[in-house]
């Protein structure tokens, strides 16, 4: 069975570059543009881990981790946040558990795919 990935970025194209690298990598992948259809999306499937935008339109990730956090399956998944400023954004916020770490805007997808697999290598044992 393969790996499951929502990916939770409002950005088209960096929707589009991040889940093409993803599924090269074997991964599957769904796609939400904001917190509001990644919580719709989480009521029907499951995901091995949350790759998460934290500055969207409707809901933003800080707020999808909220409902995250109060869920009692969706706070075990891990979670990867995607931020353009982590200073301003995660310094003074306490994020669930399930968050692994973050990675800066613009990032390469090679190396995104690598921290993933780092992250799901890390949450099987």
């Amino acid at each position: 069975m393969s790996t499951k990935i929502l990916l939770v970025e409002d950005e088209p194209d960096l929707q589009v570059i991040t889940r093409m690298a993803l599924e090269d990598a074997q991964y599957t992948v769904a796609v939400a543009g904001n917190g509001l259809e990644a919580l719709s999306i989480l009521d029907r499937e499951s995901f091995d881990l949350l790759l998460i935008d934290l500055l969207m339109p409707k809901m933003d990730g800080l707020e999808l981790c909220q409902h995250l956090r109060q869920h009692p399956v969706w706070q075990h998944i891990p979670v990867l946040l995607l931020t353009a400023n982590p200073k301003a954004h995660l310094s003074n916020h306490d994020f669930h558990p399930a968050v692994r770490g973050w990675v800066e805007k613009p990032f390469n997808v090679f190396e995104l795919v690598d921290y993933i697999q780092s992250i799901l290598n890390d949450a099987k044992t």
